[in-house]
């Protein structure tokens, strides 16, 4: 174990140091810094393009699908508004990045119910017959949408100018403003009545007609079905995901090691230092990563019924004592690597001693070659059992002749 934190110790000072005699200067330490930051960014960037490769949960069952077959969210008075948004989703996004949700190889990679689902709408999308008439119902809401909105403001000014002027019964410009709204009222009603004709229209279509009958609301056992597939096929793709990740990640951290020990052998100390720093960005994903499958996999349920199993037996105090105990465990456990591994007796007298303060009291003596402190009267040098000289006691080694000494 000493042997290990020895090796911890010494790969540390090779992230701020070339070696013992020849400090890293901060300036240098900036460019390696600015250096660590651009390789992580891009070892993170490269991660998500490759991971991209893999079928998502969101592409697998995506939202419109979770929307229509485990949500029950379409209902008779939005789910022509719904269809229309996914037929015109190429027609009203032209951009030359935009992806279609119509792909082949896109909807292949779908769940079987929304394999269907998409497959008939995608049928929808190419009758051009059905496209004019989806996009003629989209102007004609727009255009309803537009004149209401103008309806509903000169209704606040109509009200507002109809009781300033009751007291001077000036109804000239009232009656105007009258007319002109009983005029929008009424293209709102043609409009109204457009939309219900390309409703009709639209719904008696058979490819449509196809389309509304696969929606249909299932029962609760092929809701529980889906929900199983989706849910099954999320835990998969974290272990898929995590294999995949590793497989970018775990060559480039093999080839940041080999050149960091080879550097070693060969005391390349640029080199060394360069790649010392490098595998630490490497390692940071790698890690990351794991946590997050592991922290993923604690399953919910587990813990609910742990709760319902305590509940039932009225245990449940039992719970709260083990996270008071786990709670004291990690707490005591973090104390004492801090207390003893990082900040433990030997760093803090070498700190002292470069302090020029007394290795007992932490007092700064008022010589750095005091023989005692004068606070509390310890004895700050002993003599080296080697060449017999004065040395600092919390010197690890003699100030004369350089030989270690026994702590």
């Amino acid at each position: 174990m000493r042997s290990f934190f020895r090796k911890i110790a010494s790969f540390k000072n090779r992230l701020t140091r070339l070696n013992d005699e020849e400090p890293l200067t901060k300036l240098a330490l900036a460019v390696i810094i600015l250096l660590d930051l651009f390789v992580l960014s891009i070892v993170f960037g490269g991660l998500d393009d490759h991971t991209d490769q893999l079928t998502s949960p969101d592409e697998f069952f995506p939202y419109q699908c979770r929307q229509v077959f485990i949500q029950n969210d379409w209902t008779p008075a939005n789910k022509t508004d719904r269809l229309q948004a996914l037929v015109l989703t190429d027609y009203n996004n032209y951009s030359y990045r935009h992806d279609s949700p119509f792909e082949k190889a896109r909807i292949a990679a779908m769940h079987p119910q929304c394999r269907m689902f998409y497959d008939k709408i995608r049928l929808i999308a190419e009758n051009e017959d059905l496209k004019k008439l989806f996009i003629e119902r989209q102007d004609v809401i727009g255009k309803k949408n537009e004149l209401v909105r103008h309806y509903d403001r000169e209704n606040e000014v109509y009200d507002t100018q109809l009781l300033e002027n009751i007291a001077d019964k000036d109804t000239g410009r009232l009656d105007s403003m009258s007319k002109a709204m009983q005029g929008r009222a009424k293209e709102i009603d043609r409009l109204n009545a457009r939309i219900d004709d390309l409703n009709e229209k639209i719904g008696s279509d058979p490819l449509v007609a196809d389309f509304l009958e696969l929606i249909r609301p299932g029962d609760a056992v092929q809701r529980e079905r889906l929900v199983d597939d989706l849910n099954s096929f999320e835990r998969r793709y974290l272990f898929r995901e995590l294999l995949w990740q590793m497989l970018f990640l775990l060559p480039l951290l093999a080839v940041f090691w080999i050149w960091h020990s080879k550097s070693i052998q060969k005391a390349r100390t640029i080199q060394g230092l360069i790649s010392a720093h490098l595998l630490v960005v490497a390692a940071i994903p790698v890690v990351l990563k794991v946590i997050n499958v592991v922290t993923e996999l604690i399953p919910y349920h587990f813990f609910k019924d742990l709760f319902d199993l305590l509940e039932r037996l009225h245990i449940v105090a039992l719970w709260h004592y083990g996270v008071i105990i786990a709670t004291i465990g990690v707490a005591v456990l973090l104390v004492f690597i801090i207390q003893k591994k990082i900040f433990n007796r030997a760093r803090l007298l070498e700190k002292r001693l470069i302090r020029g303060a007394c290795f007992a009291c932490g007092k700064i003596l008022p010589e750095k070659t005091s023989a005692a402190c004068p606070f509390c009267g310890e004895k700050q040098m002993h003599k080296c059992e080697a060449c017999g000289n004065d040395t600092f006691i919390s010197g690890k080694f003699c100030a004369g002749c350089g030989r270690e000494q026994a702590m």
